[in-house]
Formats: C-alpha cells, sequence, structure tokens
C-alpha cells in the first residue's frame, strides 16, 4: 500500500528559481547604484578641479593686465620674475617667432607655469601672437586643473 507521488519535491524547485530571480534582481540593482554613486563622488572632483583651472585663467589675466612694468606693454612676459618661485614654480617663457620677450616687446612669446594650492593643482601655457599686420595681438591661455586624479581643461582667446 504504498503511493508513489509525482508532486514531491516541487516546492523546493520552486522555491530555488525564485530566490535566484530575487537574488539576480538585487545584485543588478546594487551594481548600478555602486556605480551611481562613484560618478555622483566624482562630480564634486570635477568641479573641484574645473575651479582649479580656472584659477590659473584668472591669475595669468591679472598679471598680464595689472603687473605690467615699467616700460611695458602687458605684464605677461615679466609673470616669471613678478609671480615668484613660489607662486608659479617651474614657470617658463620662450620665444615663439622672430621678436623678442621682454618686458617692453610682449608680442610673440609662450610661458608655461605650474601652481598647487589647497589639494587642486593647475597646468597653464599662455601664447601671445601677433595677428598678419602686427597691429593686434591674440592672447590664448589653456589651463588644465588637477584634483583627486579628476583633470578639467579651460582655454579662452582674447584679442587686443
Amino acid at each position: 500500500m504504498f503511493t508513489y507521488n509525482k508532486n514531491k519535491g516541487v516546492s523546493l524547485v520552486i522555491a530555488f528559481l525564485v530566490m535566484s530571480i530575487l537574488l539576480s534582481t538585487v545584485l543588478s540593482i546594487s551594481t548600478i547604484l555602486v556605480s551611481e554613486s562613484k560618478i555622483i563622488s566624482n562630480i564634486g572632483n570635477s568641479v573641484s578641479a574645473l575651479y582649479g583651472s580656472e584659477s590659473g585663467v584668472e591669475k595669468t589675466l591679472y598679471f598680464d593686465r595689472k603687473q605690467i612694468p615699467n616700460g611695458g606693454t602687458r605684464g605677461l612676459c615679466s609673470i616669471c620674475t613678478t609671480c615668484g618661485g613660489v607662486n608659479c614654480p617651474n614657470c617658463t617663457v620662450a620665444i615663439l617667432g622672430n621678436s623678442a620677450c621682454d618686458v617692453s616687446d610682449c608680442t610673440d612669446c609662450k610661458v608655461t607655469y605650474t601652481s598647487a594650492f589647497g589639494g587642486k593643482s593647475y597646468t597653464l601655457e599662455a601664447r601671445v601672437t601677433p595677428d598678419i599686420n602686427g597691429t593686434t595681438h591674440t592672447l590664448n591661455i589653456r589651463s588644465k586643473g588637477d584634483y583627486v586624479g579628476t583633470s578639467r581643461s579651460l582655454e579662452i582667446n582674447l584679442s587686443n
């Protein structure tokens, strides 16, 4: 009088399938949330890197327009001596064309320097180039800010 039950163990298989579906759903949602939290944390670093880059542009514009040496037309070519070794380390001035790159004739020059403050840093390259006629000059400033492994760049062009 032994009866054979064909449905024996079906509930165990169904429970295993349901648990597998729940586990895969939870793992996929947690993977998405972890990647989104990394993106959100990098947004703050990105903004700080952009502000660092903007600081380099503002500093260069300040020295170019407000720290003009006696007899000079602009302050960019004297930025390495005016800014100092602490505020503008590794500062170099190079002649791009045939003209001199001194305080009285800053018309075809390139200035590069780096600076760091509050965990942020930036590398800056500024160029003054004349147009074909030599009547106007273009100031091109490229600044790259870095903060906690995130970099942002900024470039401006000004003609005068």
